[in-house]
């Protein structure tokens, strides 16, 4: 079992890059748990004493106040959770969710400091992780504010796709479940207008969407979208015989 959790952190960022020696210690301080779908792996406002690292499954970082939810990740493993209250001590943002049957290792913080204390460049690593995911929150924040809910479904679509790894037999595939209400909070946007945008893409030939399954049948398209947006979230080589305007057709944007 040891030989296995240094096998997933060998494959986990920043952990990928620290000695293995490094990573053998750590192995033997990691407490290992599965959890069901649905299971709340840790809430909002909790502190915490111990990074959280998903060995295999997938989570969902989200957070939620006056009865809306926001979701600003779905990670699947193997993946670091939980970074933040290391650095600065402070409680959790975000819950953790597993989004379908997930194992995960619990690394002490204490044990991480222990490394960090042995060998000090390593927390270059470490800050690079941490500004990472600062940088992907801002640049989602700038999404919200500014880009249309089109755009930012394009670019989430695109990003969770590309997470499967490449497609081998036929167009990319969405692996996670996405029924409108989750995509909804993914956007931003009212479950009635997730809706709209599902139907809108679908009868425009980009996607297949059945129960909640997304297959990408246009990423060409979806990526002529996504170029529209305030980050240029994809970037790629323009379409032939794509239309001047990348943005596609107006939407009426959503209040929600």
């Amino acid at each position: 079992m040891r030989t296995q959790h240094v096998q997933v952190l060998s494959a986990t960022q920043p952990f990928d890059a620290w000695p293995l020696p490094a990573r053998r210690r750590l192995a033997r301080r990691a407490s290992v748990a599965a959890h069901a779908r649905g299971d709340l792996i840790h809430a909002g406002g909790s502190e915490l004493t111990a990074a959280t690292v998903v060995a295999d499954g997938v989570v969902q970082a989200s957070a939620a106040a006056g009865g809306r939810r926001v979701i600003f990740e779905i990670a699947r493993g193997p993946s670091l959770h939980g970074l933040l209250p290391l650095l600065d001590g402070r409680a959790l943002l975000n819950d953790l969710v597993a989004l379908e049957p997930t194992t995960t290792l619990s690394i002490p913080f204490e044990a991480i400091r222990e490394e960090l204390a042995l060998s000090p460049a390593l927390w270059q690593g470490l800050c690079q992780t941490a500004a990472g995911s600062a940088r992907r929150s801002a640049e989602q924040l700038r999404q919200f504010l500014f880009d249309a809910p089109r755009v930012r479904m394009a670019a989430v679509l695109l990003e969770l796709a590309q997470g499967e790894g490449p497609a081998t037999n036929g167009p990319p595939v969405v692996g996670v479940r996405l029924p409108q209400d989750r995509l909804a909070e993914m956007l931003g946007v009212s479950r009635q207008w997730a809706a709209l945008l599902v139907r809108e893409m679908s009868a425009a030939g980009l996607v297949d969407w059945h129960y909640g399954r997304a297959t990408l049948l246009d990423p060409a398209g979806l990526r002529g979208i996504a170029r529209g947006g305030i980050n240029a979230a994809v970037q790629c080589r323009p379409r032939p015989d794509a239309p001047s305007s990348a943005n596609g057709p107006d939407v009426i944007e959503s209040n929600a």
